[in-house]
């Protein structure tokens, strides 16, 4: 599995709410469903880097909120069916094909 989540950003997240911001409960959410930055900044088309600052607060581009519900609510998803968390990288690797389709 890729370098997971520290324990600074865990405690960061820890008395944050929804209220605080869509990347904040992006972030509680691949956190749960052990889902690298990596895969969601594949799947959203941008940096790491920008996915830890939503992660930690920062902005989340208009054009890209809807993006960003659609993960949240599919990771809501595979969490009740049992999809998620991932258990590796291997998983994590078949887990982004399985969203994105055949390259």
């Amino acid at each position: 599995m890729p370098k997971g989540y520290s324990s600074e950003l865990s405690e960061f997240l820890r008395y944050k709410t929804a209220k605080d911001g869509l990347g904040i409960v992006l972030a509680k959410k691949c956190i749960a469903a052990n889902i690298p930055s990596t895969l969601v900044a594949d799947l959203m088309n941008v940096s790491r880097q920008s996915v830890y600052a939503w992660f930690r607060g920062a902005e989340i581009q208009s054009e890209r909120v809807p993006q960003v519900e659609a993960l949240i609510r599919i990771i809501d998803k595979d969490m009740a069916a049992k999809v998620l968390p991932l258990k590796d990288y291997k998983s994590s690797k078949d887990y982004y094909k399985n969203l994105t389709g055949p390259a």
